[in-house]
């Protein structure tokens, strides 16, 4: 399968949500039924954030100005990274690649340990605690795998999101920042060519990173520490089995004593036993 990746042009982004709900739909995630579990933000971004529950949504960026309000959209959700924090750091392999890029997890080998959570740069894995287990979007695999978009990107209506082969996807969003600086878009630029070994969700962000909330130049630093721990805990593991074979051979010819008390002369003697 050929590496594909999701392409989001923030300029074109009306934030009508539809990626949200096709996504619930498609993966058959529930959503709260009562106002009373949403917290109002005067914010018009709903739900605030991921979830367990909740794989994509689209952040608001609301900056007041004299006249209106200026408003930079971005699409949330897992960015597909080829060096995947959330990879490296689950001690159990239940996060792998699939052939065309996209990260998945397998929830039958999620041990709920949240490595992940903790590693990914861009704050994406959920745990949910009922299940003890850790959810993100896994771009729609069952449907890209058979030849369709995923969810989000078949409901968009605006062109907004784009689905395809990798490179051609950079090819768009290149010909889109230029289109975008021609008009007076200076600050345009291409999040996810280079960043962290390459992403697999490509955003045309029209008015630069920051405005967007996205982050220059990601790190994964905290990965490295759990890859270190890894062997140390097959070293723990690995000794903890030595010890207790030495224990056995050590004791393997111990013979226990059988206690017993003379009241009339007040005292112990011991008789071994085999």
């Amino acid at each position: 399968m050929a590496e594909t990746a999701i392409m989001y042009d923030s300029s074109k982004c009306t934030a009508c949500k539809g990626c949200q709900v096709a996504c619930k739909q498609w993966n058959q995630l529930p959503s709260p039924l009562s106002s009373e579990l949403f917290e109002y933000t005067e914010s018009f971004q709903s739900p605030r954030d991921l979830s367990s529950n909740t794989w994509l949504i689209i952040n608001f960026s609301e900056e007041d100005k004299e006249i209106g309000i200026d408003w930079n959209f971005m699409r949330n959700s897992c960015f597909h990274c080829t060096d995947a924090a959330c990879e490296m750091a689950c001690p159990v392999g239940a996060i792998s690649h699939k052939d065309n890029g996209a990260v998945v997890i397998d929830q039958d080998k999620c041990i709920g340990c949240r490595y992940c959570v903790a590693s990914c740069p861009f704050d994406v894995p959920r745990w949910d605690e009922a299940k003890n287990k850790t959810f993100k979007c896994w771009q729609c695999f069952d449907r890209t795998s058979a030849g369709r978009e995923p969810a989000c990107v078949s409901t968009c209506p605006t062109d907004a999101l784009q689905f395809g082969d990798r490179a051609e996807m950079l090819g768009l969003a290149r010909e889109r920042v230029s289109e975008l600086k021609a008009a007076g878009f200076n600050k345009a630029e291409i999040y996810g060519e280079n960043e962290l070994g390459g992403l697999h969700t490509i955003v045309v962000a029209h008015r630069g990173l920051e405005a967007h909330g996205l982050i220059r130049d990601p790190k994964i630093g905290l990965t490295e520490f759990w890859q270190f721990l890894k062997p140390l805990g097959a070293i723990g593991a690995g000794a903890t089995v030595l010890g207790l074979g030495f224990s056995y051979f050590m004791a393997r010819d111990y013979k226990r004593g059988e206690y017993s008390y003379d009241e009339a002369t007040d005292t112990v003697s011991v008789k071994e036993v085999e």
